[in-house]
């Protein structure tokens, strides 16, 4: 009788492939930052939240926790993430030690097929205009206070 290792026992107790789990398991080398992407991504709306798949996120593994945070930095100026192509690229960079903000930020700026160009603003700026209790929420509940903001102020000119 073959001793099943841990991972094809998992496997076969949860009804994932080996790969599955082993991708799982890599999982848990990501700063939860970024594992909160993955999460997210898992649970909500695709079309709302910043999306990180599994297979991407299992590349960005790799990097140190350093890296990771610097390109978690760049993730939330950005409001980008890296697409799995990007994701090999960036994991290349980290191995050769050329990792850094500049090759992070020329990575993300890429224009993926499925993304729509985007407006960007100094936050700084929009904070100091912005009521303190909403500088608590949610960027994306910060997003719609703007643009509502924006259809009020259009419907006051005309």
């Amino acid at each position: 009788m073959q001793k099943l290792t841990s991972i094809e026992l998992i496997a076969k107790v949860s009804g994932e492939s080996r790969e599955q789990v082993r991708r799982y398991i890599r999982l848990t080398y990501l700063i939860p930052e970024l594992l909160k992407i993955v999460d997210d991504t898992i649970i909500h709306d695709k079309r709302t939240y910043l999306t990180l798949g599994i297979t991407t996120a299992v590349e960005l593994s790799y990097l140190t926790k350093d890296e990771q945070k610097l390109l978690f930095a760049s993730i939330e100026y950005e409001d980008l993430t890296p697409n799995r192509d990007q994701a090999i690229r960036i994991r290349k960079l980290s191995q050769k030690h050329k990792l850094d903000f500049n090759s992070l930020e020329k990575i993300l700026d890429e224009k993926k097929g499925n993304q729509n160009d985007k407006i960007t603003f100094n936050k700084e700026k929009i904070e100091d205009v912005l009521p303190q209790e909403l500088l608590k929420r949610d960027k994306r509940y910060i997003e719609q206070y703007i643009i509502d903001a924006i259809k009020f102020y259009s419907n006051k000119m005309h």
